[in-house]
C-alpha cells in the first residue's frame, strides 16, 4: 500500500467551497476529528468519504489560519489534551459548522497515550488544506476550546516581546557610517556571525536600526524588523566597544509614526561611561539628559591639600593676574614686550604675523565672574599660520629653578574664554639650563586640549613634574619649569594636532596659578608692590641722571630697586622714544648689584647735537657750557630667563 501522507477535499467539501465562491454563505470550518483507520490499518482516503473509517476523537479547532507564504493554504490545528488517549491516529478529518466532512487526510501513525500507559502527553495535530479561494472560508475558532501549544506560546511571547521598547542588548554600536554587509570591526569589536549591532550613524537615517551581522548583507534583527516593533522610546544596551561599551541608547520621537525603512531613526545616549573618573568635582559639564560629561576642580575643598587656603606663596608663577606691564600694554612681535614675565612665542623667523597681545582692564562683569580680577591678557590672532613655515602662537612663563619641582604633584589653574568656541593647548616643560653637559628639555605635562566657550570658565589640571634624577643641571642658574599656552598652530605641526588647524580670533586668559598639591586653590592675590618687586627681579626700568663732563668721560648712574636674578643687560634710551633701536649708551652686562652702578657713555657729545638730542633734567636750566650738562635718561635692566 502507498503510505504517502496527504490531504484532499471531499466531494461535499468541494461543492460547499464552490457555492461559497459563487456568492453563497461563507464556509465555516469548526471541528477536527482523528481516527484509527480501516480496521486498525492505513487506507487511501477518497473524495466520496462522508466520515472517517474509525473516528476515535473529535473537538473544536484549536487554530485556523492561512499560511503566510501560501495564501491558498488553510492550516487547521487540533490539540488532543492529556486525559484523552489510548488510540493510534492514522486518519484526520475537518468538518464544517453543519457537521459535514470537508476534508480528509492520511496521517502518520501516532499513538496517543493516557496516564495508565505509564506516559502522558498532549498531541498536536496539524492539517493543511489547499483550496482555490481561501477568502470564502471563515477563519474563526471557538476561544473556549483553544489550547495553547508550546510552539504557539513561544511564538506569541516572542511576538509580544518584540513590540516592547526594551530590546535585547547588542554586542557593539557604530561610531560612524558603515557598510551594512560582511563581518567587520565596529568600535574596536571584531564582529562574529550572528552578533547584534546598533547602527546609529548611517548617512541615511532610515538605515539606522538594530541589525544581525552576517557574511553577506545584514538583516534587521527579528525584534526590530517591522514598524510595530520600532517605536519612539525603544532602548538598547551596548555590551562592548571602546566608545560605546556599557552605554544605553534610546530612539527619539520622529514626530510621526515610524515607517521602517522610510522614517529617519535617531538614537540618543541615555547612560553609560563618560570617561570621567569617579569623585567629587567643583564644576561639571552636563549633557542633555543630565549625565555628567566632564568635571574639573576649581577651588580647594580637598582635605589632601596640606596648607590652608589663606596661606601665602602658593603661586609659583609671577604676574599670573597680568597686573604688571612695565614694558608697555601691548606687543606684536616675539619675545618679552608687554605683560611682565610672559613671553610671546611666534615660531621661527619671520614668525607669525597678525598677532597682538594686549592688556585689558576688567569690566565690572569680568571682575565679578573672575572673583576680583583687575586685568587680564588678550591674544588676538588675525592671520593663521601658513604652511610650510613652522609658525605658531603661544605664550609662556619660565619659573626659575627646576629643582624645586622635582617629583612634585603640581596643579595648574586659570580662567579663559574666547570670542567663539575654540580649543587651546597647555603643556609644561623642564629646562635644565645652559652650559656644558646639559640635559635636553623634558616634558612635565604633554599637550592638553582645552575647550573654551564665550564666557569665563575656570580650568584646572594636575600633573606630576618628573624627577631630575639622571639629569645634568647647567651651571649658569637658568634652569626652569616652563608653562605654555598655545592658541594657533601651523598645520605642519602634528604634535599640536589637538587644535583643529590654525585658528584666528580673540583669546582671553586670567588669573593663572601653578601650585604644589593635587587640587586648585583660589587664586592668590599678592599686594601690588610685592608683585611688582617679584617682576623687577627679572626686569626693571626707571630714569637716571647722566652728567656730561666732556670728552669721552660722560657718566650715568643706575640704582636698582631689586637685585636681579642673574646676568643683566642695562640700556639707556632717549626718554621721549624709549625705542630699543635708539639705545645711545653702553650695554653693561653681569651687573647684579642693588646699589648704584656707573657706565661710560660711548658718544662724545658736543654743541647743539648734545642738547637737541635729549630732554634736560631741568627744562628751565640752560647750560652755559656744554661741558657742564646734566640730563635725565631712561634705562632698562633685563635679567629674564
Amino acid at each position: 500500500m502507498n503510505n504517502d501522507f496527504f490531504t484532499l477535499l471531499t466531494a461535499v467539501g468541494k461543492a460547499k467551497l464552490a457555492a461559497a465562491a459563487s456568492g453563497g454563505a461563507p464556509l465555516k470550518l469548526s471541528q477536527m476529528a482523528v481516527g484509527e483507520g480501516d480496521n486498525g490499518a492505513y487506507y487511501t482516503p477518497t473524495e466520496s468519504q462522508t466520515a472517517l473509517k474509525s473516528e476515535a476523537w473529535r473537538a473544536g479547532l484549536n487554530h485556523l489560519s492561512t499560511d503566510p507564504a501560501n495564501p491558498s493554504w488553510i492550516v487547521a490545528e487540533l490539540v488532543i489534551p492529556d486525559q484523552v488517549g489510548g488510540f493510534t491516529i492514522r486518519e484526520v478529518g475537518v468538518f464544517d459548522a453543519d457537521g459535514a466532512l470537508f476534508a480528509v487526510g492520511k496521517f502518520p501513525e501516532s499513538y496517543k497515550p493516557v496516564l495508565a500507559d505509564g506516559a502522558n502527553k498532549q498531541l498536536y495535530v496539524r492539517m493543511i488544506l489547499e483550496v482555490s479561494n481561501a477568502a470564502v472560508v471563515t477563519l474563526m475558532v471557538d476561544p473556549s476550546v483553544v489550547l495553547a501549544t508550546r510552539g504557539s506560546v513561544d511564538a506569541r511571547i516572542a511576538e509580544e516581546l518584540a513590540k516592547l521598547d526594551g530590546k535585547p542588548s547588542v554586542r557593539a554600536a557604530t561610531t560612524g557610517p558603515i557598510v551594512l554587509t560582511g563581518l567587520q570591526t565596529v568600535d574596536g569589536v571584531a564582529l562574529q556571525l550572528g552578533d547584534r549591532v546598533l547602527a546609529k550613524n548611517q548617512a541615511a537615517g532610515a538605515d539606522n536600526g538594530i541589525y544581525v551581522a552576517g557574511a553577506g548583507s545584514w538583516a534587521r534583527a527579528a525584534d526590530a524588523n517591522i514598524s510595530l516593533e520600532v517605536t519612539p522610546g525603544l532602548f538598547v544596551a551596548v555590551e562592548r566597544g571602546a566608545a560605546n561599551g556599557g552605554s544605553i541608547w534610546q530612539l527619539l520621537d520622529a514626530g510621526a509614526p515610524v515607517e521602517l525603512g522610510n522614517t529617519p531613526l535617531s538614537f540618543e545616549r541615555v547612560s553609560g561611561r563618560t570617561g570621567v573618573t569617579a569623585g567629587s568635582y567643583n564644576r561639571v559639564t552636563v549633557g542633555a539628559r543630565g549625565e555628567v560629561l566632564g568635571g574639573s576642580q576649581l577651588v580647594a575643598f580637598d582635605p589632601a591639600q596640606t596648607f590652608p587656603i589663606q596661606a601665602y606663596r602658593r603661586n609659583a608663577l609671577i604676574n599670573g593676574g597680568f597686573d604688571v606691564w612695565q614694558r608697555g600694554v601691548s606687543q606684536t612681535v616675539s619675545g618679552y614686550g608687554s605683560a611682565d614675565r610672559w613671553c610671546l612665542d611666534l615660531g621661527v623667523p619671520p614668525g607669525l604675523s597678525g598677532v597682538t597681545v594686549s592688556k585689558v582692564v576688567a569690566s565690572a562683569a569680568d571682575t565679578d565672574a573672575l572673583g576680583g580680577a583687575a586685568n587680564f591678557l588678550r591674544i588676538a590672532v588675525t592671520k593663521v599660520p601658513a604652511a610650510p613655515a613652522r609658525e605658531y602662537c603661544q605664550i609662556t612663563q619660565r619659573v626659575e629653578g627646576v629643582r624645586r619641582f622635582s617629583g612634585k604633584t603640581m596643579t595648574l589653574s586659570f580662567w579663559a574664554k574666547a570670542d567663539a568656541a575654540k580649543t587651546i593647548l597647555f603643556y609644561v616643560e623642564q629646562g635644565f639650563g645652559s652650559g656644558d653637559g646639559v640635559s635636553p628639555i623634558a616634558r612635565a605635562q604633554n599637550e592638553t586640549p582645552i575647550q573654551l566657550g564665550t564666557g569665563w570658565q575656570r580650568y584646572s589640571f594636575t600633573f606630576t613634574s618628573p624627577s631630575i634624577q639622571g639629569k645634568t643641571i647647567g651651571p649658569n642658574g637658568d634652569d626652569y619649569l616652563s608653562v605654555f599656552f598655545g592658541v594657533s598652530y601651523s598645520t605642519v605641526l602634528p604634535a599640536h594636532s589637538a587644535i583643529a588647524g590654525p585658528q584666528t580670533g580673540v583669546f582671553d586668559i586670567a588669573q593663572v596659578q601653578l601650585e604644589e598639591g593635587p587640587v586648585a586653590t583660589l587664586y592668590e592675590r599678592r599686594a601690588p608692590a610685592e608683585e611688582l618687586a617679584l617682576c623687577q627681579r627679572y626686569y626693571e626700568t626707571s630714569y637716571a641722571v647722566a652728567r656730561f663732563v666732556g670728552g669721552d668721560d660722560n657718566m650715568g648712574w643706575v640704582a636698582y630697586r631689586q637685585s636681579k636674578r642673574g646676568p643683566t643687560s642695562v640700556f639707556f634710551f632717549n626718554p621721549d622714544t624709549q625705542v630699543a633701536g635708539q639705545a645711545l649708551t653702553y650695554n653693561a652686562t653681569n651687573i647684579y648689584s642693588s646699589g648704584p652702578i656707573s657706565v661710560k657713555l660711548l658718544y662724545n657729545y658736543s654743541g647743539d647735537d648734545f642738547r637737541n638730542g635729549f630732554t634736560w633734567g631741568n627744562p628751565a636750566f640752560t647750560p652755559v657750557n656744554v661741558n657742564d650738562a646734566t640730563l635725565l635718561t631712561r634705562w632698562t635692566a633685563d635679567a629674564e630667563l
